[in-house]
């Protein structure tokens, strides 16, 4: 019995461990080995920003007021003289750099059926060095409403057409590189200026600006791929853990289950296994006597029993009284050799037998 516990102990120990193991074994293989490490060496932004003047004709609308800034009000067509535009870039870093700016500036006409470009100015290259970079570019031709509606005039004459809404784009098309210590930054930027001329009922002739501003930030990154060598030794930690606890498991299971209790044998069986050796001399009677003997000797055993039957020639009676005893006994005239046992005494001995056995 002592046996079988320490097994038990050991199968649930085992267990345990293995399932320990288990978790140890996912947490080092979700850990990666290698770390990526990301890092900025450079990090900066800029931003273009247009800004115009729009000159009024004398007009009621805004009394004595000559001119209207961002903001400041409805641009309505027929009380605008021209506009002028300029355009304002600022780039800025945390390290020093080479810059040079490339940009060619553009004018386009546009509907929705056709774009004609009318103004290209050539390419300028502005170069400089620092943290910042900042310039203006003033030379943007001035919008005058009544030439873009003459364009516009000649164009719906020849295609037929007869538009009212139509806009003009001013794009400057840059190219900028900046040479720092950590690397290049080379990017293409394209801020657009969209000035719509329309005609509506409620609100008559406006124009209206947009794309005023532009903003965009960056960096250069370094990225770097860290060996964490405290994590493989980990792995391999969680390997021989796991080999131990798994083998020691598989062992616990071969002993536990080869060592478990046998089940008890049928009442049928257990009694056949008290009789078989000596079948030849047992003889199955009833289950109730004719008559009472007048001396009854109760023996211990049933061997002594058979001793008995062996000396004065006489065979054993077997008789069963519910609801498990059986009565093994031999009548001589007045006298009965008696043996009585239960399926419960029994088995019990046969089990204290196995046992010796496997203690042994």
């Amino acid at each position: 019995m002592q046996k079988r516990s320490t097994m038990t102990i050991l199968f649930v120990f085992f267990m345990l461990l293995s399932l320990v193991s288990l978790l140890f074994l996912y947490y080092a293989h979700t850990t990666p080995i290698e770390e990526t490490l990301v890092t900025s060496s450079y990090a900066y932004g800029y931003e273009g920003i247009y800004d115009y003047t729009v000159a009024l004709r004398p007009n009621t609308i805004y009394d004595n007021k000559t001119s209207l800034k961002p903001g400041e009000g409805t641009i309505y067509r027929r009380i605008t003289d021209h506009i002028d535009v300029d355009f304002t870039y600022f780039f800025g870093g945390d390290l020093m750099a080479n810059f040079t700016i490339k940009y060619i500036t553009r004018e386009y006409v546009q509907t929705t059926s056709w774009e004609k470009q009318i103004t290209e100015f050539p390419e300028e290259i502005i170069e400089s060095s620092g943290y910042n970079l900042n310039f203006s570019i003033n030379n943007i031709p001035t919008i005058l409403p009544s030439s873009i509606l003459l364009i516009v005039n000649k164009i719906n004459v020849d295609t037929g057409m007869s538009l009212s809404d139509y806009n003009l784009n001013i794009t400057i098309e840059m190219h900028i590189e900046a040479k720092t210590s950590a690397g290049t930054v080379e990017e293409d930027f394209v801020p657009s200026l969209k000035v719509d001329f329309k005609g509506t009922l409620d609100q008559g002739e406006i124009i209206s600006i947009t794309g005023l501003e532009y903003t965009k930030t960056g960096g250069i990154t370094k990225t770097e791929k860290i060996y964490q060598a405290w994590v493989e030794q980990q792995r391999n930690i969680s390997y021989g853990f796991s080999t131990v606890s798994f083998f020691g498991l598989a062992v616990s299971i071969w002993f536990y289950t080869t060592n478990r209790p046998r089940k008890p044998p049928e009442a049928e069986k257990l009694i056949e296994e008290i009789i078989g050796p000596y079948e030849e001399i047992i003889v199955e009677a009833g289950q109730k006597q004719l008559s009472k003997p007048a001396t009854t000797i109760t023996m211990k055993t049933l061997e002594d029993l058979v001793k008995v039957a062996d000396t004065i020639g006489k065979p054993i009676l077997h008789t069963y009284e519910a609801p498990e005893t059986h009565v093994f006994s031999i009548i001589d005239g007045d006298t009965q050799y008696k043996f009585a046992t239960t399926i419960s005494i029994v088995q019990k001995r046969k089990e204290e037998i196995v046992e010796e056995e496997e203690d042994e």
